[in-house]
């Protein structure tokens, strides 16, 4: 590891929890999914970008989660975790994940980062209601951009 990387990450324990540090610098999930069941591009006020991709199985249970993003690093984790949290998750139950839910599983996450949650909760919800009305109409996905 160079001296630059071990300030880095110094810099970044100075502010984050362990927790948000780790999905900072090893964020899960951090590409996209093949022919996802739900999918979202959001935009916050701020202009950082976030995609979410989710697939389903038979059940509704989501298996496969992917973000990108072209915000900051605490955007980077809010995302990482949104998708870990959506994992596992019947469609319906995970519209209740918010950004309070993301904030908290990051572990003394900073409000001034807040927004970022938000940003996540965001995304994630618009690909939640994406896989819903790919449920109800399923020759919707054909038409995907």
């Amino acid at each position: 590891m160079t001296d630059n990387e071990k300030l880095l990450i110094e810099k970044l324990r100075a502010v984050y929890s362990e927790t948000t540090t780790e999905h900072i610098l090893c964020p899960r999930n951090d590409k996209a999914v093949p022919e996802p069941d739900g999918y979202a591009v959001f935009q916050s006020g701020c202009g950082e970008t976030m995609k979410i991709w989710l697939k389903f199985d038979r059940s509704r249970v989501i298996r496969h989660t992917g973000f990108w993003t072209d915000g900051c690093a605490a955007t980077i984790a809010c995302g990482s975790m949104a998708t870990e949290l959506a994992k596992g998750r019947l469609v319906t139950d995970a519209l209740y994940i918010d950004a309070r839910a993301i904030a908290d599983a990051l572990v003394d996450f900073p409000e001034g980062n807040f927004h970022c949650a938000g940003l996540a909760e965001q995304a994630l919800r618009a690909a939640l209601i994406d896989c819903l009305e790919i449920s109800r109409e399923p020759w919707k996905k054909l038409y995907r951009k």
